[in-house]
């Protein structure tokens, strides 16, 4: 309990910089499931945390960006913790993970979130096999989407802004074949 209080004012903290100096919000992460702890248990702390914080973001006009790394971090379970949240304040940072394929695959994992995407999501490597960009951005056109994606890449390069300049060209190809898509 000591941990996640100051988890939370901690969180308040960086939600007045955060307005304090024009920005629009931030990514919090719900980490990890313990052993000795239920599912139940952690989904059920992560959302009461979350409601608070939500509550304080909203009134400073910011959005947390509830991010998916850690074994708690599936889609499934966002939704599951988000389901307990019930803050407009409070929304699903979309991480662009290979794992956000697993189970019933990645459109039915994009569906239990669609309607509570943040403001922003991370994009890697648009070169990276793993991950179904060309249905991400498929399903973020129709669902009316606005947002900012944001390029996280990591990958060792010897000339960054040829790189980048390669990833905007991926970018670019994949939202015209994405709008060309039928529904």
């Amino acid at each position: 309990p000591a941990a996640v209080k100051a988890a939370v004012e901690n969180t308040k903290g960086f939600l007045k910089l955060s307005h304090d100096v024009g920005a629009g919000g931030l990514r919090v992460f719900p980490n990890d499931f313990h052993r000795e702890v239920p599912r139940e248990k952690t989904i059920a702390q992560i959302a009461a945390a979350l409601k608070e914080v939500g509550g304080y973001a909203a009134d400073l006009g910011q959005q947390v960006r509830l991010e998916a790394p850690g074994s708690a971090g599936d889609l499934v379970t966002i939704r599951s913790i988000l389901d307990q949240v019930g803050h407009p304040a409070v929304r699903v940072k979309l991480n662009s993970m290979a794992r956000d394929k697993e189970g019933k695959g990645f459109e039915a994992n994009f569906n239990l979130v669609k309607d509570l995407l943040a403001d922003t999501l991370h994009l890697h490597e648009l070169d990276d096999p793993e991950f179904p960009y060309l249905l991400q951005m498929k399903l973020l056109l129709q669902s009316g989407w606005t947002g900012w994606q944001l390029l996280e890449a990591s990958a060792e390069v010897p000339d960054r802004l040829q790189a980048l300049q390669r990833q905007r060209e991926i970018w670019d190809g994949i939202l015209a074949r994405a709008q060309k898509a039928p529904s």
